[in-house]
């Protein structure tokens, strides 16, 4: 392929982001390196098949968000490995004083769900004539009680937040963690009467919006960070940890130590793929260091993921959705259970069931174990009687996450200035993780799509 006037590339960290970016630069004929210190590609996207159940570390599925993202997958040649989500994933489950229940799906099931009162659903319907704030950002609790009312924040918003971002919606900003809903009354002043309006304004312009798909692969997710790692033209280095970086004479140079030794690569572009509380422990000359350092540091709480398999005659519920989430305010030490085996199929050996829990996060930290013994002990104890649990599960597969998610609280748009300010004060360096684009799989790609687009052109992210 033609590399003339392409620019080389060093990519540190072979995360999805990382792969992503240096799959696609790769693809148009730039030279690209990247440097991932573990023994691993695939950050923490890990996918094992133990004893018949599919275990996945931290994401189990991936709601596809946008037309870009779905046709990286194709381009990368997964269009066939795709395993769509059963249509039951529709369904989610939310408890409320005990009991679970099934969010409604309907304007009729809105009018009659047990979930909110009678009080709660003619607070919604005084929506629209609520003003606009006007505040430049605001936490997801105080927008959403002030437009929708306290019912609607902890038996709804707040539990998204918790599936979405284990965050706390006290603290996370409705701007960058939820930037449609915080559009929708800046630009419309409601989000009802907002969302009939944009609805009426693309229909208009003919504009048909992208239905977001939910999927996996059927050897789980960690298939893509795969793919892009053995199908990537770029060179991949596992096992090296980068000593110095610097900028001189319009060039980054990279030194780095392997088993093999040490070695140095000078680049004209810096693609920075690491988790966010690596970026300030990475070796950055004194010049550099200065400038990261002006890059607050964001809040990553612990979360533990849990595999439990059961057998079938084990679980009373039907399992008949994606999942449950449980919220703050019914004072359980889980944050929710996604029903694995009922999404996709293959995850759990005939006659079982596979469940993937989650604990801790921004509201319950202390609930994230690093033993899974006692993980198991936690889950079972909270589940028993909201899944009609019998026995002990027959597996179970943990993983602890000391710093999972990060989180877009109130005042991140800071975060996301100072990147932009240290991008535009060092040509070629470019920041391309899951902290600034949105957090989900999908969000990955589409960064990776626009880092590598701007590396191209030469001009930092905006």
């Amino acid at each position: 392929m033609e590399t003339e006037n392409k620019p080389t590339v060093i990519v540190l960290g072979a995360g999805l982001s990382g792969l992503a970016t240096a799959w696609r630069l790769a693809r148009t004929g730039s030279e690209v390196t990247v440097l991932e210190r573990s023994g691993r590609t695939g950050g923490v996207i890990r996918s094992e098949r133990v004893d018949g159940f599919l275990c996945e570390a931290a994401p189990n599925s991936m709601l596809l968000k946008s037309a870009s993202a779905e046709g990286f997958l194709a381009d990368v040649g997964l269009r066939d490995a795709i395993v769509d989500a059963n249509p039951l994933a529709s369904k989610r489950f939310l408890v409320r004083d005990g009991r679970v229940l099934p969010l409604p799906m309907s304007l009729w099931g809105g009018v009659t769900t047990p979930l909110y009162s009678l009080r709660a659903k003619f607070r919604l319907l005084a929506e629209p004539f609520i003003r606009a704030s006007g505040d430049d950002d605001e936490s997801v609790a105080s927008f959403v009680t002030r437009r929708m009312g306290w019912e609607f924040l902890d038996y709804g918003i707040a539990s998204l937040v918790s599936g979405i971002f284990a965050g706390d919606p006290q603290r996370l900003s409705i701007r960058y963690a939820f930037p449609k809903v915080w559009n929708l009354e800046a630009n419309y002043g409601s989000l009802i009467g907002g969302a009939i309006k944009l609805g009426r304004e693309r229909k208009r312009s003919g504009e048909t919006p992208y239905k977001s798909r939910m999927i996996a692969f059927r050897d789980g997710i960690e298939t893509l960070p795969r793919r892009l790692a053995d199908a990537s033209a770029a060179r991949i280095l596992t096992d090296s940890r980068v000593t110095s970086i610097d900028r001189a004479h319009d060039c980054w140079h990279v030194r780095w130590t392997d088993p093999a030794g040490e070695h140095e690569i000078s680049s004209d572009a810096l693609v920075v793929s690491v988790q966010e509380t690596e970026i300030r422990k990475l070796p950055w000359s004194d010049r550099l260091v200065a400038a990261v350092e002006q890059i607050p540091a964001l809040r990553q709480p612990p979360v533990t993921t849990l595999v439990m398999g059961f057998r079938r005659d084990q679980v009373e519920h039907p399992l008949d959705g994606f999942g449950m989430l449980i919220p703050f305010r019914e004072e359980r030490r889980v944050l929710g259970a996604i029903f694995s085996s009922t999404i996709f199929p293959d995850r759990a050996p005939e006659g079982h069931v596979s469940l993937m829990i989650f604990m801790g996060g921004a509201t319950m930290p202390e609930c994230a174990k690093q033993d899974t013994g006692d993980a198991v002990a936690l889950a079972c104890d909270e589940l028993r009687g909201l899944l009609g649990l019998s026995g002990e599960p027959v597996f179970a597969r943990s993983t602890h996450w000391p710093a999972a998610i990060p989180q877009y609280d109130v005042g991140h748009g800071k975060f996301l200035a100072a990147l932009e300010s240290v991008e535009r004060a060092w040509p070629g360096l470019h920041f391309c993780a899951n902290y600034r684009g949105g957090p989900g799989l999908s969000d990955c790609l589409d960064s990776a799509i626009r880092t590598s687009d701007l590396v191209l052109a030469g001009g930092p992210v905006s």
